[in-house]
């Protein structure tokens, strides 16, 4: 099969009108140049130019052929030129996947404040607390809480510190017999309960957290949920106390809706990061998201 360098080099000498100046325009020799041509004819079949010793004349074949193959180089041309073009214009889809608890997040502000700025990006938004492959799923950015799995094939930009807070609506302890300022520690719950996502869905830093101050969560744990924005209803509900990120109930708690009890304990932190693939090249799309969020999470 022919390739792109051979119909190169045959539009190259019917335009210039010999070997010897195609072999100057395209910076080769002019043997390699006649190489090339030889098994262009050689795969097609096929005399494109008529050979002797004072000049190179093209075949009728080579003129049938000539504006075909040139059609097939100026399309090449035009997908290059439009492949460079999308990749200095901020417009398109990102594709994006964070955790469930960051659905009350200020992080939903930031991608707005991104569309402000380039109306013509378009996110398509997944949830999930798996770690996904980036590469498998064609995702272009994650949003990522805790620990990190080492990886050479990744990039992950720290953007800021998050708590787990012990949160509960004021009539649920009012329902338990219990003051805010009296429930620091776990051994001052009396009757009220945790509202858990259950060992199958706690973080490993929650699990070395119960360890490490000797409480055995079972022994606190009332209801189940097994999604985290099922934990936050249950508390706007007065079900029990709910394990949230700070960043996800920071109205609840300046509006007096939730409040904050076992202070005296500390709950594990957790920094959140934007993940995505190494790469030599960047578009302008993915370097400006980065920028955005860097930018925003350092306010």
């Amino acid at each position: 099969m022919a390739s792109f360098s051979q119909y190169r080099i045959f539009v190259a000498v019917v335009e210039s009108g010999s070997i010897a100046q195609a072999a100057q325009l395209l910076n080769l020799s002019a043997p390699a140049v006649s190489k090339q041509l030889s098994s262009l004819e050689q795969n097609l079949s096929v005399d494109l130019f008529h050979r002797s010793h004072k000049k190179l004349e093209i075949s009728d074949a080579g003129k049938r052929f000539y504006p075909k193959c040139k059609q097939i180089l100026l399309s090449i041309h035009q997908a290059q030129d439009e492949l460079l073009n999308s990749q200095d214009a901020i417009s398109g889809t990102l594709v994006i996947t964070l955790s469930k608890s960051l659905v009350r997040s200020n992080l939903f502000d930031a991608l707005n404040a991104f569309t402000l700025k380039y109306p013509q990006v378009e996110f398509d938004i997944r949830f999930s607390d798996k770690m996904e492959d980036l590469f498998d799923e064609n995702i272009d950015f994650a949003f990522r809480l805790g620990r990190l799995n080492d990886s050479s094939h990744m990039v992950a930009i720290p953007l800021m510190e998050t708590k787990l807070t012990a949160c509960v609506s004021p009539q649920y302890l009012k329902q338990q017999g219990l003051k805010t300022s009296a429930v620091t520690r776990f051994s001052d719950l009396g009757n009220a309960r945790l509202i858990s996502m259950g060992p199958l869905h706690q973080s490993t830093a929650l699990q070395a957290f119960f360890q490490k101050i000797k409480v055995k969560p079972e022994e606190f744990t009332g209801h189940k949920c097994d999604d985290i924005e099922g934990v936050h209803q249950a508390v706007r509900a007065g079900l029990g106390i709910g394990l949230l990120l700070d960043v996800s109930i920071q109205a609840e708690l300046a509006s007096g809706e939730f409040v904050s009890i076992l202070n005296d304990n500390k709950l594990p932190n957790k920094r959140l990061y934007l993940m995505y693939k190494k790469s030599k090249w960047q578009s302008q799309k993915h370097v400006a998201f980065k920028k955005h969020m860097k930018a925003f999470f350092a306010q």
